[in-house]
């Protein structure tokens, strides 16, 4: 199960998030995937913005970790890890194990070793651009996920 929302304006993913937002929680991974310029970050920012408000607290977002690799936030609700595999060979071998346990994972750029570790429990982000629309496509094998954001 998937849904998909169209997007033409940057202020319409604040309808998406609000659905998800309030279930985000430590011990959970979310990959955001999509071409260079698609929109991945500003979502992630849109996310944890979203997150934030949630839980009343002021809200700094630190840009995308593309050189530095990971971000933190502390937040109420969840500790996020905010990842950016651009620059990282796919045949590198990355454990998520120390992260997860307290904290929930945004990556962006997955390494295909990690979506095939977590494939069954992770939520899957894929951002395409077509006409200057983005097309944002939510899903998961884990139904949990779907259940919750529907």
């Amino acid at each position: 199960m998937s849904f998909q929302y169209l997007v033409q304006h940057e202020e319409q993913l604040s309808a998406i998030v609000k659905k998800l937002a309030p279930k985000i929680r430590n011990e959970q991974i979310i990959f955001i995937e999509g071409e260079v310029g698609s929109g991945k970050t500003t979502f992630t920012r849109h996310l944890i913005e979203a997150i934030a408000g949630i839980n009343h607290l002021e809200f700094f977002f630190q840009g995308s970790p593309t050189y530095q690799r990971e971000n933190h936030y502390h937040l109420k609700q969840a500790n996020l890890v905010h990842f950016d595999y651009y620059q990282v060979e796919n045949n590198f071998n990355i454990d998520l194990e120390d992260y997860i346990v307290d904290h929930c994972l945004l990556i962006e750029w997955p390494l295909e070793s990690l979506k095939k570790k977590y494939q069954k429990e992770a939520l899957f982000i894929k951002i395409n651009i077509k006409n200057e629309i983005r097309i944002i496509n939510i899903e998961s094998q884990n139904p949990k996920w779907l259940q919750e954001i529907r």
